[in-house]
């Protein structure tokens, strides 16, 4: 086999050393908020210029690899997941490390990640004719409906009730519409200067986790002084190998869902990770545990997205077509190296492609010695670090990463914006990830539902083309078992719960309230709209409108003349953080990145600070000053990202 032909070139000393540091790099560029894979390769690719094409691609697939796994670094520490991938892992990874688990769950983390990720490749490796065959099956209306499989999925994850969920997941749906359509070139729902651009993945991702994570840390440090964020316990790593090789369960179903998701164009990893964390949590006998510290949730999550990224060049490397938006950066690498996607790939560039996938190989081995040792010194150091100091610091690095994706202060300004929003709505039981998930999914489900409506137009018209096939009736069939398991597994918990506290029925209200006034206001302005590029929108709108008025009928049926639960939110905290954003803002342009950083950081973690003690103020302003001096010296000088305002 060609692949063990190849595979010495791999073991040269100039290739391991490549791979060692790319992978070293990929995992702390992964666990930067904002620093997506995608992102990640992309910064990379200029330093691939001045080698040859075989230790170019290795170095941006072993970046690829080890930045999937370092994402759930800072999602399991401080509830922000490093890419979209990891959305999965925080939903019982960050509750684990509340417990003081932080150590087990990234035990749990990178060895699920090994696992996973070397299934991946040696299904690349074995299997990539037939899965490229299986990859060209999916047409508009199956990309349509794994797309909306994907959305069901979202009224398990994270939220108190399902509609909630799925309501969540509407909202996401609709922010990614705002902007120029895709297809139709029209422009839709700006009614912002700052929304020209439409809301980018990445920055709805920061906002939706690093803002609300702002705010609660503020009022931790309020509450319970400048001790840690939460206690440590001490984990054997042969205790945690033991446990995750032990649950075949978990990790089957994670390593199937990232090939099976992997191979299909577009999908990408944060699709195989929240449909395999779905899976494993309705073939689990207690549901309930999920979202709460669940390690098999962590386990699948972690298996799921890196066992995407071997399957998502299948498709790169035969057809073109990238398996996922960071292979999409990767087939760039390749055109610039003068590879063709296609059979010369494996006939007259056998050499450079197997090199290549060898080294997938190998990074996985490194990547899971790197992460292990990084997780042992980053779990102890974050876990000691005071509220005050870390809400200073994600701010810093959520404005960073934020303005670094397009270089523009309007996508702060959103990041901001719909941050904050986040915050109150999960005080009433709606969740981030499904948002988030919506935002990633709307451009899929809705570019492949208008490619299936013109060619539905021309053929037997939309219920044929969209409702029938093998793979469509599959996937519907699955949309339908999701949504109808969920509500069972709803009704179940609440045949538990006998009463319910006044504040939880009050809070009902205003949710349901609020959500019905949200759908209005997104009604209205999709029917203002004409055409076919409002399809789309419309189709969300009315769902999310009938989804609302269920919830408020929900909520009708418990209705009591008690108080609205308003006081759920901290308003004081949103205000006070806002004012030190909005200033943070203002003066970044006339001083610089570094010094206006430098300036929020001592004035958050010093007013935050419960001790007025001269020493502790000191210690805010070296504090400050180092992790300032160590941001300079790996963006700027190390990657030369570009910061805002002057320096």
């Amino acid at each position: 086999m060609e692949f063990f032909t190849y595979f010495a070139d791999v073991l040269t000393v100039t290739n391991l050393t490549i791979l060692f540091f790319a992978t070293a790099a990929g995992l702390i560029l992964g666990a930067l908020p904002g620093l997506s894979p995608t992102m990640a390769v992309a910064l990379l690719i200029p330093f691939t210029f001045q080698m040859d094409a075989t230790s170019g691609l290795i170095l941006l697939g072993a970046v690829y690899t080890a930045t999937v796994a370092g994402g759930a670094i800072s999602g399991i520490l401080v509830n922000i997941p490093g890419a979209p991938a990891n959305i999965a892992t925080v939903l019982d990874g960050h509750p684990m490390a509340r417990q003081g688990r932080a150590t087990e769950a990234l035990h749990y983390c990178f060895i699920s990640s090994f696992v996973g990720g070397i299934i991946g490749v040696f299904v690349l490796i074995l299997f990539t004719p037939p899965l490229a065959d299986l990859a060209l099956k999916f047409g508009p209306s199956e990309m349509f409906w794994m797309a909306i499989v994907g959305v069901t999925v979202i009224g398990t994850l994270g939220s108190s009730s399902v509609l909630k969920g799925l309501i969540s997941g509407c909202i996401g749906l609709w922010i990614s519409t705002i902007g120029i359509s895709p297809i139709f070139g029209e422009s839709r729902f700006v009614f912002s200067e700052h929304l020209t651009g439409g809301v980018h993945i990445v920055v709805a991702l920061i906002g939706l986790f690093a803002v609300p994570q702002i705010y609660q840390l503020m009022v931790t440090s309020r509450e319970g002084g400048s001790g840690g964020m939460f206690n440590m316990e001490n984990t054997s790593f042969v205790r945690s190998l033991k446990h995750n090789l032990s649950r075949v369960k978990a990790l089957v179903v994670g390593t199937f869902s990232g090939v099976v998701v992997g191979i299909i164009p577009g999908a990408g990893g944060q699709i195989a990770g929240l449909v395999a964390y779905d899976q494993v949590r309705k073939f689990s006998k207690n549901p309930d545990q999920f979202g709460k510290g669940c390690p098999d949730g962590v386990i699948t999550a972690e298996s799921a997205n890196n066992a995407m990224v071997g399957p998502s060049l299948v498709p790169l490397l035969t057809l073109g077509i990238p398996g996922s938006p960071t292979a999409a950066v990767l087939l760039g690498g390749l055109l610039i190296n003068g590879l063709f996607p296609g059979p010369d790939l494996f006939t007259i560039h056998a050499e450079v492609t197997w090199t290549f996938i060898g080294s997938l190989l190998l990074a996985q081995v490194f990547m899971v010695i790197l992460g292990l040792a990084l997780s042992r010194t980053s779990s102890h150091w974050i876990m000691r670090v005071p509220p005050n100091f870390m809400a200073a610091a994600v701010t810093i690095l959520a404005v960073f990463g934020t303005y670094s994706i397009q270089n523009s202060f309007s996508d702060v300004i959103v990041m901001v914006v719909i941050g904050s929003a986040m915050y109150v709505l999960a005080k009433y039981g709606f969740s981030a990830a499904p948002m988030v998930l919506g935002i990633i999914l709307g451009p899929i489900a809705e570019d492949n539902f208008s490619m299936g409506n013109m060619i539905a137009s021309v053929t037997d018209g939309p219920m044929v083309y969209f409702f029938t096939g093998t793979i469509n009736v599959i996937l519907i069939t699955a949309c339908a078992v999701s949504i109808g398991y969920s509500i069972w597994v709803e009704m179940k918990q609440r045949s538990k719960v006998k009463t319910e506290d006044k504040a939880v029925r009050a809070g009902k209200r205003v949710s349901a309230i609020g959500a019905m006034l949200i759908a209005l206001v997104i009604l209205y302005m999709v029917t203002q709209g004409d055409g076919e590029a409002y399809a789309f929108p419309q189709l969300v709108a009315w769902l999310m409108t009938a989804l609302s008025a269920l919830l408020l009928v929900e909520a009708i049926r418990t209705w009591t003349r008690k108080k609205f639960a308003l006081d759920l939110v901290e308003w004081g905290q949103i205000a006070a953080g806002l004012i030190a954003i909005v200033a943070y803002l203002l003066v970044l342009e006339l001083l610089g990145f570094y010094l206006a950083s430098w300036l929020l950081f001592v004035a958050m973690a010093g007013l935050y600070s419960m001790s007025a003690e001269r020493k502790d103020y000191i210690k805010v302003v070296v504090v400050a000053l180092v992790f300032m001096t160590v941001m300079y010296g790996l963006f700027s000088v190390g990657l030369r990202v570009t910061t805002p305002g002057l320096l």
